[in-house]
């Protein structure tokens, strides 16, 4: 997969992850990476990373039908938050994947159709897009585990650094 040809819809959980990775404005600086305008004003705070990097994100607006979807969805589906559904919504609606770290959202929306990456995935594709390096990389999975708030088994953590780590000896 490119991780820059498809248009990205991400949430707060991969924000805060990627900002923990310090790979959050290398993220934000592609092309084709969103954040929903409802999520980006309502959503966004101080404990999500560094506001000013956040602000740089690229916005997609909800429609006045989108909205509207979020409470039919929502009825059906009460572990879901509006913004969880929003970021589904407009994923599909732009047949776009969705970046999320959030499992029932990921189960939701795998279940409907949508596409979904998720923290590590999201490193690993920046490092094959050539847009981080093998070397920040396995930095960026080593700051996810020293993180005290890091939601990521650390299992998934560690094999992913010694994937990267096996690529580097490959160099």
């Amino acid at each position: 997969m490119n991780i820059t040809t498809k248009i990205i819809i991400t949430d707060t959980n991969i924000i805060t992850d990627l900002n923990n990775a310090n790979i959050l404005d290398k993220f934000i600086k592609l092309d084709n990476v969103y954040i929903s305008d409802m999520v980006k004003q309502d959503e966004i705070n101080f404990s999500t990373g560094n506001v000013n990097t956040i602000k740089k994100f690229k916005i997609i607006n909800a429609t006045s039908e989108e909205i509207d979807e979020i409470f039919q969805i929502s009825k059906d589906n009460p572990g879901l938050s509006p913004y969880d559904i929003i970021n589904f919504i407009i994923a599909r609606n732009n047949n776009a994947i969705l970046a999320t770290g959030d499992k029932k959202l990921k189960n939701y929306s795998e279940a409907n159709e949508v596409e979904v990456i998720r923290t590590l995935k999201i490193i690993e594709l920046m490092k094959n897009n050539f847009i981080i390096t093998n070397e920040e990389a396995i930095n960026a999975c080593k700051a996810l585990k020293e993180n005290n708030n890091t939601r990521i088994p650390i299992s998934l953590i560690d094999n992913a650094i010694k994937e990267f780590e096996k690529e580097s000896v490959k160099c």
